[in-house]
Order: C-alpha cells, then structure tokens, then sequence
C-alpha cells in the first residue's frame, strides 16, 4: 500500500508540474510558410531565445520586459511587409501581465537570396528643416530607386544605420518617427528596411532616471521595430544591437526647447542583457556563416596615427563574443565619415564606419548645393553583394555613382587660403584648423573616401610616378561646400558642423605647378578606380565637374579605348621606351609590369565594349 502511495503521489506531482510549466508558457505562436510551418526558426523576447519545432510552432515563458516578440528570419525567406518596406518580423505582445498568455503567428514568404544585395546607410536626420526632406529624396531616395533598378532579379535589402530622425526637433518642427515612418510609405521607398537606433532616436521629454534608457527607446519600440534583433539573408547571419544608452541629464540653469528636458547626453555601450541575448543568437549560428553587427555608435574609432581605440564602453566585451567567428563586419554610422578598422586583437573583425546620408547634418546641401560630409565623403551609403558567403562592398555617392576620390592642386588651395577674408575670419577665431596658406610649392592630394588598409594609392605627375604618403589633415573641399559659404550666408560660424581632419587623405610632392595630375586606386576587390586633372585645377564648389575620369587600358588618355592603345602598349613592350605615358595607364591590369597581359586586357575591354 505505502508503494502504490508513494507512486501516485510522485504521479500526481508530475502532473501538476506539467500543468504549471504549461501555464508558463505565456506567448505563444506558429510561424509559417504557404500555410506550412517551418521549423527550426529563433523566436526571441529580447532574452529568451526558442526555436519553433516541425510544426513551425513555438512558445516560450517571457518576463515581457520589452513588450514584443520576434523571430530571426531564417535564409531563404523573406518577411511580410507593411507599407511597402517596413519588415513584419516583430509584434508587440498585448500585456505586460506575465499571468495573461497570448498567441502572436508570423508568415513568411520563400525567396532565393543567397544572392542579394544590402544598402548600409546612416544618419539621416529628418526634422523638417532646411528643406531636408526635398534633399534626402532628390539624393538619397533617387538613389534608393536607381539601385533596385540596376539589382534587376537580385533581392535588394537596406539598413539605416541609426538617427533617422533628431530628437530635439520631434516636438520643435513636429517631426518624430511617426513622421519619418509615414514619410517611407508616401514616398515608396522601394526595398525592406531593417532599422538601427540612434541617439537622437530616443525620447528627449523624458527626464534622467534610473529607467531613462528604457522610457526613452520606448517610443521606438513602438513605432519603427525592436531595438535589437537578428535576420539572415541567404547564407548571412545579420545583427542590430542598440549601443546607446540615452541619459537625458539637465543642466542646471540651462533652458531647453519644448518637448526637451535634459541635455540628451548618452554613453556608448552595450547594455549586458543585450550581450547575454547576443550570446543565445549566435548560439543558433554556426562559427564560418559570415556575420554583420549593425550599430549606430562605432565600436573602434581610428587615431590620427591610424592606430585605433575602442570607443564603446565595453567594445572588448562585444569583440570577445564575436572572435569566435571565422568571417565578421561591424558596420556603423554616427561619425558622418567614412573609416575602416582592422584591429590586430580580432583580426576576424572589420569595421566599417558609414558616412552620412545627411552629410553635415544637410547644411551644405543648403547653402552650396553640395551634400558632403565634414571628412570630405560626399553624402552616400554602402553598397554590400552577397553571393554566398562572400562579400563585397563600395562606397557610393547619392547621385554621383562610384566616386571614389576628389583631387586637389593644392597652389590653388593655399591662393584661396591667402586671399579669401573669410577663411582669414574662419582661421583667427578657430586657430586650430588646419591653414593651407603656409604649404610648400607644388603639393597634391587625393582624398580616398572608404579607403583601408588593403587599398592601392598611386600618385602620378605627367608621364613620372611620384612618391605618396597618407596624411591625417582636413579636406578642403567641405571648407569651401560648407564652411566658407555658411559663414557668408548667415554671417556666423558653428565649430560643431565644421570640417574635421580625417585620415584617407594622401599627399606627394610634385615637381611642376603645370604638369597634369593622375591618381589611381585600387581597392581590396582589384577594382581600378582613374581620376585626372590639368593643372591649375579649379579650387571651387564645383571643382569636381573638372575632374576626368579614366579607364583602365586607355593608355592615351584620350578618354577611348581601341586599337590605338594596344599598339602603343606592343610598341613600348618590343622598344622598353614609356616617355610620354601616364605610368598607371601603361600598367593597365595593374600588376606594376607592363607585358602581353596589358594588352589582352585592352583587347578585352574593346570586345566587350
């Protein structure tokens, strides 16, 4: 008798225990596909992590803290979509209530996308104001268009890289992401957008707090998506982290702008339970599928040696989850310029720093027509392909196509430096800015917007080859786009918008103030870049229109490429004499000799022409 007690008893128990871990379970759902579940896909509150079974059904016990629920898009799948763009792969849970249960489903559609393309852009910073948002779809939104035009067949996605909108202006201009959201559906912004928080994305009317961060990223949360999630696209396994965490102290005796209570002051961090969620995500992921962490806040930053820091709070924290991974990109915003970091600790790790859509916060594109950055980058975004899981990328221009670099004589710059009151203004009140007016006699420069490490820069003067080395200094072309006509235009000048030195600007040392200047750059993917100008070069707004692009085999320069060009290459083959061509012409593969291969490579481009 005791046994059968005993047994029905513990049976009993089992039974109430599987009838309380039921109840636990408090969201719940199916995800499927053509009416079919699909099995094996990540299910996450932002802390737990669980993952459907063959019936494409999953569910979880949720501490509901974040107040959603989303799923990890696996590849080969898309998500609904909203409006055109915005992806359904989220949806906020009914109730805070951990007692109340509820059921959220999620369809996705197959597509083959192991071949796609992704646009990173950052910082676009609408706030209806200078008429930014007329800039952002003649430049920007054009672009956008263009680019799903020219993907054809291939699925194209994007990614803003945080700072959609500028919070101290959500209640000022009465523009916030409600706004900004609306914005993408009017204008039909023409791909899925998977969205990053920025700073000025959070909430400036709420005050400093212990719950700050959380209060203020709320009205993101319910407005545009999770601040942090995942989704893979073929055979990439894509990551948005939230590394802001938005203090909003006051300053004692400073009044601010309605709808703003603090400083809208920040750290840049990545909060430990977004790491533990980061930890169960990769879980899922095995160590060669190559990964992309999009952030707003970089999490290197370069010195003016071209050494680098961290700049996140816990970078190293994040880095050390990431290192066990054969192939990762972090691509961020934030700076409005363009960098790439390599670190030596995490050599399996990139950075890809991304200029901003806005440029200089829109201001050039107002006073001068010219929408650049202060490091000299024209406003743009960067273009990644994913074939498999190999990747490549390129910085473009909104407008411009594949610049890759601007060209300075800089004898025009130091005139402009010597005689122009206003840059004199600009040097007597902020005499740390760097003064082209003392250069020695003769110097160029390139700047080289998304060069890295990895990137060839040649340097030539008519027919010689010259030596040239990276400098770490301003760009003189945002001085004259912005800093030179915002001063004249409204008779102040604002050192937060000004140009800022950078380090992908490069120098030689020319021999003539006459002799034309050609540069060439080659980047990490064997991409032959040309640019050439005659000298005395223009030092304008529009100096640019100056410049003459080039092409690889015109060994000429007369701007075709045909038979005329092969014969000069056999000619200087068969006599070894090159006086009187451009050397990174002649060398048209590349390869620093000049042989049979430069001619085929002529040939070649004649026939596909």
């Amino acid at each position: 008798m005791k046994t059968v007690k005993a047994i029905t008893l513990t049976t009993v128990m089992l039974v109430l225990l599987g009838t309380a871990m039921s109840a636990a379970h408090n969201v719940s759902g199916t995800i499927t596909c053509d009416g079919q579940g699909v099995a094996g896909v990540p299910v996450s509150d932002g802390y737990e992590v669980v993952l459907t079974d063959a019936n494409g059904h999953y569910e979880m016990t949720s501490g509901k803290y974040n107040g959603y629920v989303f799923y990890t898009l696996p590849g080969g799948y898309e998500p609904m979509l909203a409006d055109g763009f915005n992806p359904q792969f989220w949806a906020p849970l009914d109730s805070h209530d951990v007692n109340v249960s509820e059921t959220h489903d999620f369809e996705l559609r197959r597509v083959d996308n192991d071949h796609h393309i992704m646009v990173f852009g950052a910082d676009t910073h609408l706030a209806r104001r200078i008429t930014d948002r007329a800039f952002f779809k003649k430049g920007f939104l054009a672009s956008m268009n263009e680019e799903v035009e020219q993907a054809g067949d291939l699925p194209i996605y994007s990614t803003l890289l945080g700072d959609l909108t500028w919070d101290v202006f959500w209640t000022q201009n009465d523009y916030d992401l409600h706004d900004f959201m609306a914005d993408m559906k009017t204008w039909n912004y023409p791909m899925t957008l998977w969205p990053v928080i920025g700073n000025h994305d959070h909430d400036p009317s709420v005050p400093a707090g212990s719950t700050t961060d959380f209060d203020a990223a709320q009205a993101w949360r319910d407005i545009v998506c999770p601040n942090y999630y995942s989704f893979n696209l073929g055979k990439i396994h894509y990551v948005v982290l939230d590394d802001i965490n938005y203090l909003n102290e006051a300053i004692p005796g400073e009044n601010y702008s309605e709808g703003v209570v603090g400083s809208r002051n920040y750290r840049g961090v990545i909060a430990d339970y977004q790491l533990n969620w980061l930890r169960k995500d990769l879980a899922q992921v095995e160590h060669n599928v190559p990964l992309v962490v999009c952030i707003h806040i970089p999490a290197w930053s370069v010195t003016s040696q071209f050494g680098y820091y961290s700049r996140l709070d816990n970078t190293y924290a994040l880095c050390s989850i990431l290192r066990h991974y054969d192939n990762v990109h972090i691509v961020s915003g934030h700076t409005h310029g363009n960098y790439t970091v390599r670190t030596s600790g995490y050599p399996n790790i990139t950075e890809h720093n991304i200029a901003a859509v806005c440029g200089t916060l829109w201001w050039s594109a107002s006073v001068s027509g010219h929408n650049v950055c202060h490091d000299g980058s024209p406003a743009g975004y960067s273009l990644w392909e994913a074939d498999g899981d190999n990747l490549r990328w390129t910085y473009k221009a909104t407008g411009n196509g594949n610049d890759q670099m601007r060209l300075y004589d800089m004898n025009t710059v130091r005139n402009f430096y010597r005689t122009n009151s206003t840059i004199s203004a600009l040097l007597n009140e902020y005499p740390s800015r760097v003064d082209f007016s003392t250069i020695d006699d003769n110097l160029v420069m390139v700047n080289v917007f998304a060069y890295d490490n990895d990137w060839q820069i040649s340097i030539c003067e008519g027919d010689s080859l010259l030596g040239c080395q990276r400098v770490c200094t301003e760009d003189p072309f945002h001085t004259i786009a912005l800093d030179v006509p915002r001063w004249d235009a409204v008779g102040y000048f604002s050192s937060d918008y000004a140009t800022s030195r950078n380090t992908h600007m490069f120098e030689a040392q020319a021999v003539t103030a006459t002799e034309p200047i050609t540069v060439r750059v080659i980047d990490r993917f064997g991409n032959i870049h040309l640019r050439s100008i005659s000298r005395p070069h223009t030092y304008s707004a529009s100096m640019e229109k100056q410049e003459t692009k080039l092409t690889a085999g015109d060994v000429n320069a007369d701007r075709e490429i045909n038979i005329t060009d092969v014969n000069a290459i056999i000619n200087m083959i068969t006599t070894g004499k090159r006086k009187g061509y451009v050397p990174v012409l002649i060398d048209c593969n590349a390869d620093n000799e000049v042989n049979i291969a430069d001619v085929n490579k002529i040939i070649d481009t004649i026939i596909t022409q």
